[in-house]
C-alpha cells in the first residue's frame, strides 16, 4: 500500500459541522507620514470573499455469502477490509490531487478566480500594485498578482528561478511585501529525473560553464505525487504555515459489518466524510506545461 501523499501538502483539520466557511483579511495599507499638528490617516482591514468547504460522504460495500466465509481456507475474506482501506485512501488522494489537476479551471479561491491564475485580483486593487515595490516585471495587469506563468512552461531550471522570483516579490492585498518562500516542488512521476538533476546537482545543470547551482540555497524539496494527471504540470508551495490549501476530515474512515440472516450474506461497509480545497492562492505557484 502506497504511503499517503495528500497530508504532506495540505493543512489537515477536523470539523464538527456539515461545512466550513473560510475567508481572508487584507491588513491595513502602508503607514503614511503624519505632519506635525495634523490628524493621522484612517485605514481599516478589508475582507475577501468566502470559501466554503462542503464535507461530502464517500462509501463502499462488499458482500460475501456465509458459505464462502465458512469455507475460506486461504484468508480471502480478510483481504476485504484491506481493500476498503486502500480504496478509502485513493478517494482522499484523488480529491486532494484534483485541487491541483483542476487548479487552472474549476477550483476557485476566495477571490473568485482559479487557484493558479495569471491575474489574481488584490483586495486593495490598483493601489496595491502601486504600493508594492518592483512589480513591473512580475504582474500582468494593475491590481493583480500572478501565481502561474504566461505561457505555461515545462519544469526547468529557468522556470523554477522565475517562479521563485515571483515568491520573493509577493505582496499582500494592500501591496506590502510578505515573507513567503517556496519549500516544496510537487511533481508528477514523469518529472522525477528532471527534478533530481535540477535540485541535486552541485553545478548548474545542462551547462559546461562550471557555474554553481544557485537553486541549492533555496533548499527546495521535491515530492512525487502519483495522483497528478498531467505529466508536465508542476507546482511550488510554501510550507503549510505559508499557504491555505486545506483538507477537513469530518468523519475518518469507519468500518462496519452486518449480515442478513435470511440470505446468509455478510456485508462489509466502509464510509468517510471529508473536503479539500484552497481558501487563497498565497504561497502557491503552478504551471501546466506548454
Amino acid at each position: 500500500m502506497r504511503e499517503s501523499q495528500y497530508d504532506k501538502l495540505f493543512n489537515i483539520g477536523d470539523s464538527e459541522d456539515a461545512y466550513e466557511i473560510d475567508y481572508e483579511l487584507s491588513g491595513t495599507g502602508p503607514m503614511p507620514e503624519m505632519p506635525e499638528g495634523t490628524r493621522p490617516a484612517y485605514d481599516g482591514i478589508l475582507q475577501s470573499g468566502t470559501k466554503k468547504y462542503l464535507h461530502l460522504q464517500y462509501g463502499l460495500a462488499s458482500q460475501v455469502t456465509r458459505q464462502l466465509v465458512e469455507d475460506d481456507k486461504y484468508g480471502v475474506i480478510r483481504q476485504i477490509p484491506k481493500s476498503h482501506t486502500r480504496s478509502a485512501l485513493y478517494g482522499r488522494e484523488a480529491v486532494s490531487a484534483a485541487v491541483f489537476n483542476l487548479g487552472n479551471s474549476t477550483v476557485l479561491t476566495n477571490d473568485g478566480v482559479s487557484l493558479f491564475n495569471t491575474a489574481h485580483p488584490l483586495l486593495g486593487g490598483t493601489e496595491a500594485t502601486t504600493v508594492g515595490p518592483g512589480l513591473g516585471n512580475i504582474i500582468n495587469s494593475a491590481g493583480t498578482y500572478p501565481n502561474r506563468p504566461t505561457p505555461d512552461t515545462d519544469l526547468s531550471f529557468t522556470a523554477i528561478q522565475q517562479a521563485i522570483q515571483t515568491f520573493y516579490r509577493m505582496i499582500d492585498g494592500r501591496g506590502i511585501p510578505v515573507t513567503v518562500r517556496p519549500k516544496f516542488l510537487a511533481i508528477a512521476p514523469e518529472n522525477t529525473f528532471i527534478a533530481r538533476e535540477i535540485l541535486g546537482s552541485a553545478g548548474k545543470p545542462y551547462t559546461t560553464d562550471n557555474e554553481p547551482n544557485s537553486l541549492l540555497a533555496e533548499n527546495l524539496q521535491y515530492i512525487v505525487m502519483n495522483y497528478f494527471t498531467s505529466p508536465s504540470a508542476w507546482f511550488l508551495l510554501a510550507d503549510k504555515e505559508g499557504h491555505q490549501l486545506k483538507f477537513y476530515d469530518r468523519v475518518p474512515v469507519q468500518a462496519q459489518t452486518d449480515d442478513d440472516f435470511i440470505t446468509q450474506v455478510l456485508i462489509f461497509l466502509s464510509t468517510q466524510r471529508f473536503s479539500a480545497g484552497a481558501t487563497s492562492w498565497y504561497g502557491t505557484w503552478g504551471s501546466f506545461g506548454p
